[in-house]
Protein backbone atom coordinates (compact mmCIF):
# COMPACT_ATOMS: atom_id res chain seq x y z
CA UNK A 1 0.00 0.00 0.00
CA UNK A 2 1.32 3.33 -0.78
CA UNK A 3 -0.31 6.58 0.87
CA UNK A 4 -0.21 9.82 -0.36
CA UNK A 5 0.72 13.28 1.35
CA UNK A 6 -1.85 14.93 -1.03
CA UNK A 7 -4.19 14.82 -4.18
CA UNK A 8 -4.77 17.81 -6.25
CA UNK A 9 -7.69 16.78 -9.51
CA UNK A 10 -7.39 19.12 -12.47
CA UNK A 11 -9.67 19.43 -15.43
CA UNK A 12 -7.28 17.99 -19.05
CA UNK A 13 -6.83 16.54 -21.78
CA UNK A 14 -6.13 18.34 -25.13
CA UNK A 15 -9.40 18.80 -26.93
CA UNK A 16 -10.55 20.43 -23.24
CA UNK A 17 -7.58 22.58 -23.08
CA UNK A 18 -7.84 23.78 -26.49
CA UNK A 19 -11.55 24.78 -26.10
CA UNK A 20 -10.84 26.47 -22.44
CA UNK A 21 -8.38 28.67 -23.99
CA UNK A 22 -10.56 29.38 -27.03
CA UNK A 23 -13.37 29.91 -24.61
CA UNK A 24 -11.39 32.84 -22.83
CA UNK A 25 -10.32 34.44 -25.27
CA UNK A 26 -14.18 34.20 -26.84
CA UNK A 27 -13.72 35.27 -30.41
CA UNK A 28 -14.13 31.72 -32.22
CA UNK A 29 -17.48 29.87 -32.81
CA UNK A 30 -16.58 26.54 -31.34
CA UNK A 31 -18.31 23.08 -31.83
CA UNK A 32 -16.30 20.51 -29.44
CA UNK A 33 -16.51 17.19 -30.92
CA UNK A 34 -15.51 13.89 -28.72
CA UNK A 35 -17.05 11.29 -26.33
CA UNK A 36 -17.28 10.98 -22.59
CA UNK A 37 -18.27 8.91 -19.85
CA UNK A 38 -21.34 9.15 -17.26
CA UNK A 39 -18.94 10.98 -14.88
CA UNK A 40 -18.68 14.10 -17.19
CA UNK A 41 -21.59 16.20 -15.67
CA UNK A 42 -20.80 15.44 -11.91
CA UNK A 43 -16.96 15.56 -12.22
CA UNK A 44 -18.26 19.22 -13.00
CA UNK A 45 -16.21 19.11 -16.86
CA UNK A 46 -19.53 19.76 -18.34
CA UNK A 47 -20.15 22.83 -16.61
CA UNK A 48 -17.02 24.08 -16.79
CA UNK A 49 -16.88 23.84 -20.62
CA UNK A 50 -20.27 25.46 -21.08
CA UNK A 51 -19.68 28.54 -19.04
CA UNK A 52 -18.16 29.93 -22.22
CA UNK A 53 -20.83 30.99 -24.64
CA UNK A 54 -19.00 30.36 -27.69
CA UNK A 55 -18.30 27.04 -27.00
CA UNK A 56 -20.77 24.65 -28.01
CA UNK A 57 -20.40 20.85 -26.39
CA UNK A 58 -20.79 18.52 -29.39
CA UNK A 59 -19.91 15.14 -27.41
CA UNK A 60 -20.81 11.57 -27.63
CA UNK A 61 -22.40 10.32 -23.91
CA UNK A 62 -21.70 6.87 -22.87
CA UNK A 63 -23.27 5.77 -19.61
CA UNK A 64 -21.45 2.14 -19.53
CA UNK A 65 -18.17 4.28 -19.26
CA UNK A 66 -15.93 6.39 -17.77
CA UNK A 67 -14.01 9.34 -19.15
CA UNK A 68 -10.67 9.80 -19.82
CA UNK A 69 -8.28 10.01 -16.92
CA UNK A 70 -5.03 10.67 -16.33
CA UNK A 71 -3.55 9.17 -12.62
CA UNK A 72 -0.04 10.80 -11.87
CA UNK A 73 2.27 10.15 -9.02
CA UNK A 74 4.71 12.07 -7.91
CA UNK A 75 7.47 10.95 -5.35
CA UNK A 76 9.82 13.34 -3.37
CA UNK A 77 12.70 12.72 -5.69
CA UNK A 78 10.26 14.07 -8.73
CA UNK A 79 9.66 10.28 -10.32
CA UNK A 80 6.79 9.84 -12.04
CA UNK A 81 4.58 7.13 -12.65
CA UNK A 82 1.38 7.92 -14.87
CA UNK A 83 -1.50 5.86 -15.57
CA UNK A 84 -4.19 6.52 -18.26
CA UNK A 85 -7.28 5.11 -18.68
CA UNK A 86 -9.10 6.16 -22.25
CA UNK A 87 -12.34 5.31 -20.99
CA UNK A 88 -15.44 6.59 -23.36
CA UNK A 89 -12.05 8.10 -25.81
CA UNK A 90 -11.82 5.08 -27.50
CA UNK A 91 -15.47 5.53 -28.93
CA UNK A 92 -14.14 8.58 -31.01
CA UNK A 93 -13.20 6.40 -33.73
CA UNK A 94 -17.44 5.50 -34.01
CA UNK A 95 -17.93 9.73 -34.91
CA UNK A 96 -18.98 10.31 -37.84
CA UNK A 97 -18.47 14.53 -38.27
CA UNK A 98 -20.27 14.16 -41.61
CA UNK A 99 -23.50 13.87 -39.05
CA UNK A 100 -22.51 16.29 -36.59
CA UNK A 101 -21.59 18.89 -38.70
CA UNK A 102 -24.67 19.77 -41.02
CA UNK A 103 -22.98 23.39 -41.94
CA UNK A 104 -19.45 23.20 -42.80
CA UNK A 105 -19.10 25.99 -45.20
CA UNK A 106 -19.14 28.03 -41.65
CA UNK A 107 -16.25 26.05 -40.41
CA UNK A 108 -12.86 28.30 -41.26
CA UNK A 109 -10.04 25.35 -39.61
CA UNK A 110 -10.52 21.92 -37.43
CA UNK A 111 -8.05 20.89 -34.98
CA UNK A 112 -7.36 16.75 -35.56
CA UNK A 113 -5.69 16.43 -32.45
CA UNK A 114 -3.83 13.48 -29.88
CA UNK A 115 -6.33 10.40 -29.76
CA UNK A 116 -6.77 6.73 -31.48
CA UNK A 117 -5.09 6.19 -34.31
CA UNK A 118 -8.21 5.00 -36.34
CA UNK A 119 -9.86 7.97 -34.88
CA UNK A 120 -7.70 10.87 -36.43
CA UNK A 121 -7.46 9.19 -39.78
CA UNK A 122 -11.44 9.04 -39.59
CA UNK A 123 -11.74 12.22 -38.76
CA UNK A 124 -9.08 13.49 -41.33
CA UNK A 125 -11.01 12.02 -44.44
CA UNK A 126 -13.97 13.31 -43.09
CA UNK A 127 -12.89 16.83 -42.84
CA UNK A 128 -11.57 16.42 -46.26
CA UNK A 129 -15.26 15.37 -47.65
CA UNK A 130 -16.37 18.27 -46.14
CA UNK A 131 -14.09 20.92 -47.65
CA UNK A 132 -13.03 21.75 -43.96
CA UNK A 133 -9.51 23.18 -43.63
CA UNK A 134 -7.54 20.81 -40.58
CA UNK A 135 -4.91 21.12 -38.71
CA UNK A 136 -3.25 17.70 -37.90
CA UNK A 137 -1.46 17.19 -34.34
CA UNK A 138 -0.34 13.88 -33.32
CA UNK A 139 0.48 14.69 -30.43
CA UNK A 140 2.03 11.61 -27.75
CA UNK A 141 0.53 8.95 -30.35
CA UNK A 142 3.16 9.48 -33.25
CA UNK A 143 5.36 6.87 -32.69
CA UNK A 144 1.67 4.51 -33.30
CA UNK A 145 1.53 5.47 -36.90
CA UNK A 146 2.55 3.32 -39.78
CA UNK A 147 3.97 5.20 -42.66
CA UNK A 148 1.01 4.83 -45.31
CA UNK A 149 -1.53 6.01 -42.76
CA UNK A 150 0.70 9.14 -41.93
CA UNK A 151 1.08 9.80 -45.25
CA UNK A 152 -2.60 9.49 -46.62
CA UNK A 153 -2.99 12.06 -43.47
CA UNK A 154 -0.31 15.07 -44.59
CA UNK A 155 -2.41 14.75 -48.19
CA UNK A 156 -5.37 16.02 -46.50
CA UNK A 157 -4.21 18.38 -43.90
CA UNK A 158 -3.64 22.18 -44.43
CA UNK A 159 -1.21 22.48 -41.45
CA UNK A 160 1.01 20.20 -38.93
CA UNK A 161 1.95 21.33 -35.62
CA UNK A 162 3.98 19.43 -33.04
CA UNK A 163 6.89 19.82 -30.82
CA UNK A 164 10.16 19.24 -32.35
CA UNK A 165 10.37 15.45 -31.48
CA UNK A 166 7.25 14.79 -32.68
CA UNK A 167 7.71 16.19 -36.20
CA UNK A 168 11.13 14.30 -36.40
CA UNK A 169 9.18 11.30 -35.28
CA UNK A 170 6.75 11.89 -37.93
CA UNK A 171 9.46 12.73 -40.55
CA UNK A 172 11.42 9.17 -39.74
CA UNK A 173 7.69 7.48 -39.84
CA UNK A 174 6.24 9.26 -43.29
CA UNK A 175 9.89 8.56 -44.62
CA UNK A 176 9.12 12.25 -46.03
CA UNK A 177 11.44 15.19 -45.29
CA UNK A 178 10.61 18.63 -44.90
CA UNK A 179 10.32 20.17 -48.42
CA UNK A 180 8.10 16.64 -49.12
CA UNK A 181 5.97 17.20 -46.13
CA UNK A 182 5.53 21.03 -47.63
CA UNK A 183 4.30 19.68 -50.94
CA UNK A 184 1.43 18.72 -49.23
CA UNK A 185 0.59 20.93 -46.31
CA UNK A 186 0.60 24.74 -46.18
CA UNK A 187 2.73 24.96 -43.19
CA UNK A 188 4.41 23.29 -40.41
CA UNK A 189 4.47 24.47 -37.12
CA UNK A 190 6.84 23.29 -34.31
CA UNK A 191 6.45 24.45 -30.48
CA UNK A 192 9.99 24.29 -29.40
CA UNK A 193 8.51 24.85 -25.14
CA UNK A 194 11.33 28.20 -23.76
CA UNK A 195 12.57 28.62 -26.86
CA UNK A 196 9.43 29.41 -28.79
CA UNK A 197 8.09 28.13 -31.70
CA UNK A 198 9.02 27.99 -35.58
CA UNK A 199 6.53 28.78 -38.60
CA UNK A 200 7.82 26.59 -41.65
CA UNK A 201 6.43 27.62 -45.33
CA UNK A 202 7.18 27.83 -48.90
CA UNK A 203 7.17 31.12 -50.76
CA UNK A 204 5.63 31.94 -53.93
CA UNK A 205 9.16 30.98 -55.48
CA UNK A 206 8.88 27.69 -54.20
CA UNK A 207 11.94 28.05 -51.13
CA UNK A 208 11.46 27.10 -47.99
CA UNK A 209 11.17 30.00 -45.51
CA UNK A 210 11.51 29.80 -41.81
CA UNK A 211 10.34 32.22 -39.40
CA UNK A 212 10.91 32.06 -35.50
CA UNK A 213 8.32 33.55 -33.35
CA UNK A 214 9.80 33.69 -29.61
CA UNK A 215 8.08 33.13 -26.63
CA UNK A 216 5.70 35.96 -24.52
CA UNK A 217 7.17 36.45 -21.20
CA UNK A 218 5.00 35.15 -18.21
CA UNK A 219 4.62 37.08 -14.95
CA UNK A 220 5.49 33.48 -13.63
CA UNK A 221 6.45 30.07 -14.12
CA UNK A 222 3.87 27.76 -11.98
CA UNK A 223 2.82 24.77 -14.32
CA UNK A 224 4.15 23.98 -18.36
CA UNK A 225 1.40 21.67 -18.48
CA UNK A 226 -1.50 22.63 -21.40
CA UNK A 227 1.03 25.37 -23.31
CA UNK A 228 0.76 23.29 -25.99
CA UNK A 229 -2.69 23.32 -26.16
CA UNK A 230 -3.01 26.91 -25.29
CA UNK A 231 -0.85 27.66 -28.32
CA UNK A 232 -3.06 25.43 -30.41
CA UNK A 233 -5.75 27.58 -29.40
CA UNK A 234 -3.86 31.03 -30.28
CA UNK A 235 -3.64 29.63 -33.38
CA UNK A 236 -6.67 28.46 -34.29
CA UNK A 237 -8.65 31.87 -32.67
CA UNK A 238 -6.17 33.77 -35.12
CA UNK A 239 -7.21 32.16 -38.23
CA UNK A 240 -11.34 32.29 -37.21
CA UNK A 241 -10.43 36.28 -37.08
CA UNK A 242 -8.58 35.95 -40.85
CA UNK A 243 -5.34 36.82 -39.26
CA UNK A 244 -2.34 35.76 -41.24
CA UNK A 245 -0.80 32.73 -39.99
CA UNK A 246 2.33 34.31 -38.22
CA UNK A 247 0.15 36.69 -36.12
CA UNK A 248 -2.23 33.49 -35.20
CA UNK A 249 1.28 31.45 -34.34
CA UNK A 250 2.24 35.37 -32.17
CA UNK A 251 -1.42 35.08 -30.91
CA UNK A 252 -0.28 31.31 -29.58
CA UNK A 253 2.76 32.66 -28.09
CA UNK A 254 0.93 35.11 -26.20
CA UNK A 255 -2.13 32.51 -25.27
CA UNK A 256 0.48 29.67 -23.81
CA UNK A 257 2.07 32.31 -21.68
CA UNK A 258 -1.27 33.21 -19.69
CA UNK A 259 -1.06 28.84 -19.13
CA UNK A 260 1.81 28.26 -17.16
CA UNK A 261 1.01 31.07 -14.82
CA UNK A 262 -0.84 28.69 -12.71
CA UNK A 263 -1.12 24.88 -11.70
CA UNK A 264 -3.14 22.97 -14.02
CA UNK A 265 -4.10 23.32 -18.04
CA UNK A 266 -7.35 24.82 -17.39
CA UNK A 267 -6.93 26.95 -14.04
CA UNK A 268 -5.97 30.27 -15.75
CA UNK A 269 -8.17 33.43 -16.19
CA UNK A 270 -7.07 36.28 -18.86
CA UNK A 271 -9.25 38.93 -21.06
CA UNK A 272 -8.05 40.15 -24.36
CA UNK A 273 -6.97 43.35 -23.15
CA UNK A 274 -4.31 41.07 -21.50
CA UNK A 275 -3.39 39.39 -24.41
CA UNK A 276 -3.51 42.76 -26.23
CA UNK A 277 -1.08 44.30 -23.88
CA UNK A 278 1.52 41.12 -24.04
CA UNK A 279 1.07 40.95 -27.68
CA UNK A 280 2.40 44.50 -28.28
CA UNK A 281 4.95 44.47 -25.26
CA UNK A 282 6.27 40.92 -26.96
CA UNK A 283 6.08 42.13 -30.91
CA UNK A 284 5.95 46.08 -30.54
CA UNK A 285 2.33 45.92 -32.32
CA UNK A 286 -1.27 44.61 -32.44
CA UNK A 287 -2.77 42.80 -35.30
CA UNK A 288 -5.62 45.08 -36.51
CA UNK A 289 -8.07 42.18 -35.94
CA UNK A 290 -7.35 42.39 -32.67
CA UNK A 291 -7.82 46.10 -31.64
CA UNK A 292 -10.92 47.18 -30.46
CA UNK A 293 -12.32 44.05 -29.59
CA UNK A 294 -13.91 43.67 -26.15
Amino acid sequence: TVTADSRHQFFGGTAGNIAYNLGLLKKAQVSLVGSVGQDFEDLGYKKHIQQFSNIDLNVDLYKDLFTAACYIVNDNKSNQMIIFHGGALDKCQDIDLREKITNPEEFRVAINSTQSIEAMNTFSTQLFDLKIHSIFDPGQVTPLFKKDTLREIIKKTEILIGNNHEIKRIKEKSELNEREILEFVKAIIITKGSEGSDLIYKDENKSIKTIHIPIATPSKIEDTTGAGDGYRAGVLTGLSMNMTLLDSCRLGSITSSFVVETNGAQTQIFNLEQVRMRFSETFGYNPPELKGLS
